[in-house]
């Protein structure tokens, strides 16, 4: 991971983990504008067609234009399920299968790299999506704004919030986050078929000092656009260290798509066992 990429947490909404994805970012060969210099200074007199640069400007037209391919090859996709699909395919190894390192050569984690590296090759096929639609937000805005009516463009429909609207952690993301783990807390997700028939199970590993109970841990789909929801049930053990974030992932694999999700937790207390 480059020094200069910007880490998490997310400060303003800690249950939804940022960043999402990493993309390459360093030293990039890319097109240039000639109403530039080469080198941004106004005492460079240069101009050219392609330079190497780096940040995230590089990084994120790599995943706009996977996105694009993806939309070009599933029409019918959401946003919400592209972004899942980048997400849960992607790699968590560098090129030798060892584990992602920041630039002080310190193990990367998800705070570094989000879910992973972009594989868009395995985004094309992922099986299985988390995907959301505008209610989905909009119950979503409703628990951040702390209000019962949110003007978000719904206001339309005449929309009002539910007096008790589910909790930040419950947002259909491809990513599992929950900041201020008081002991016990339970979290819900939905997965959509966009594969064929298929039974995928559930391989935990859990964050250090976190009990992680999955139900269902099998799910079985019949049919492509077919939905199943699974709970996910975080406990704090006994001795584990407090108000530092630790981290594991969540795969479903049916033996040929691996649907991975990163856990992130931040344990403040415990319970008595």
């Amino acid at each position: 991971m480059a020094s200069f990429s910007s880490p998490g947490p997310n400060s303003l909404l800690p249950d939804v983990l940022k960043p999402d994805i990493t993309a390459p970012g360093l030293n990039i060969l890319a097109a240039y504008s000639e109403a530039a210099t080469a080198s941004g200074s106004d005492a460079d007199n240069r101009r050219v067609k392609y330079n190497v640069l780096s940040g995230t400007s590089m990084s994120c037209p790599h995943v706009a234009g996977i996105a694009a391919l993806l939309k070009a090859l599933h029409p019918d996709w959401s946003p919400a399920a592209i972004k899942s699909a980048i997400m849960t395919s992607a790699a968590h190894m560098d090129n030798s299968r060892h584990a992602l390192r920041k630039s002080s050569l310190q193990i990367a984690n998800p705070f570094n790299y989000g879910a992973g590296h972009v594989d868009p090759n395995a985004a094309a096929d992922p099986g299985l999506v988390y995907d959301l639609n505008e209610q989905d937000y909009f119950l979503f805005l409703c628990t951040v704004s702390n209000q019962h009516s949110v003007a978000v463009g719904l206001r339309r429909n005449n929309a009002t919030c539910p007096t008790n609207p589910p909790s930040t952690s419950d947002l259909n993301y491809p990513s599992i986050s929950v900041s201020n783990l008081a002991g016990l807390a339970s979290v819900t997700r939905t997965l959509t078929n966009v594969g064929g028939e298929g039974t995928y199970e559930a391989v935990v590993r859990a964050p250090a000092g976190i009990q992680v109970e999955i139900w269902p841990s099998k799910l079985h789909f019949r049919k492509r656009g077919e939905r199943k929801s699974f709970s996910m049930k975080l406990r704090v053990k006994e001795g584990a260290s407090m108000g530092e974030y630790v981290f594991g992932h969540v795969t479903w694999t049916d033996g040929k798509h691996r649907v991975r999700s990163p856990i992130v937790v931040k344990p403040t207390s415990s319970l008595p066992y």
